[in-house]
């Protein structure tokens, strides 16, 4: 671990949450109790490097060291998203307290349901330092869930470990998440890459619920003839087919990795007869939904994989 502190036993904690060997953790996570002493965490050690790092500060003061002489410093409640490899080192003062989320880079959106993209594609992309004063009672909201995914981490073989675990790391996510995004929307320009890019986000939260192009553009504040230009000057699609695209991306994973029967992949995609949705299938993959998913079958028997259905090249 890399936790320099004066306690043994909180490094015997911390200890606890080490991965087994050749499994590296794709999660961690770690409550910061008080002590009369400080502490410090390495974040640019082998150990430490791969992980994005958020803090929940309770109560007391935390900083992050930069450089020699370059700091940041904050007062609990707080949050504060540290990007892998940002700075040198976190420092908790004495008295303070808190809880620490461990998230490895290019590896825990894997714990997120699809939904949560959105949120996963801001946060990752981010370089910079976040922090945010809360308030106590959403701060202990936080606290609650990082605690719960530290108990998970503790007894992975319990029955619902890994479900709990998402379902916590989920919520941790979206309720930082919506902080950054509330900030980012009052800061936004209406530039074009900015519509685009809240334009992704709002396919990703409703492609299900069948949204017409004209309330897309509602939602942006835009005109429908304003925001077909922006995706077809930008992406080479109109606004229709970027989303039908999502909703065949998320068809075709749905009868990859669920047991779930067309007719009810069609209803959960916002298709009210099975039979629009085999015909809306069939034209975007020249397939129907039956035939995709024996075919990935027999590919996966073979050891072959398919071509990806992704919208990747979204800003």
């Amino acid at each position: 671990m890399y936790f320099s502190g004066p306690t043994a036993a909180h490094n015997d904690a911390a200890l606890a949450l080490r991965p087994p060997r050749g499994n590296p953790a794709t999660v961690g996570a770690e409550a910061i109790s008080p002590h009369f002493e400080p502490r410090r965490w390495s974040l640019r050690s082998d150990a430490a490097r791969p992980f994005i790092h958020l803090l929940c500060l309770s109560t007391g003061q935390a900083s992050v060291r930069f450089a020699a002489e370059e700091m940041q410093t904050w007062s609990g409640p707080s949050l504060v998203w540290l990007p892998a490899g940002c700075a040198g080192q976190l420092d908790i003062a004495a008295g303070a307290a808190g809880h620490l989320l461990r998230l490895r880079t290019g590896l825990w959106h894997r714990h997120l349901p699809s939904s949560a993209e959105p949120a996963y594609l801001d946060l990752a992309g981010t370089e910079a330092v976040l922090a945010f004063a809360v308030s106590a009672e959403f701060a202990a909201v936080m606290a609650r869930s990082i605690a719960a995914i530290a108990a998970e981490l503790e007894n992975p073989a319990r029955r619902g470990a890994v479900s709990i675990l998402s379902a916590e790391l989920t919520l941790c996510v979206l309720r930082f998440w919506r902080l950054f995004a509330d900030e980012s929307a009052g800061d936004a320009q209406g530039s074009s890459a900015e519509i685009l890019s809240r334009f992704r986000r709002l396919v990703e939260e409703r492609f299900h619920q069948q949204l017409r192009v004209a309330d897309y553009a509602a939602l942006l504040g835009v005109t429908p003839d304003r925001l077909h230009a922006l995706c077809t000057g930008a992406l080479k699609r109109s606004p229709s087919a970027l989303i039908q695209q999502r909703i065949v991306q998320e068809a075709a994973t749905r009868l990859e990795t669920t047991t779930a029967t067309i007719k009810q992949i069609a209803f959960a995609l916002g298709f009210k007869d099975s039979a629009y949705f085999n015909r809306f299938f069939v034209k975007h993959t020249g397939q129907a939904p039956g035939a995709w998913r024996k075919g990935v079958s027999s590919q996966r028997t073979a050891g072959q994989a398919r071509a990806a259905l992704d919208f990747a090249d979204w800003p």
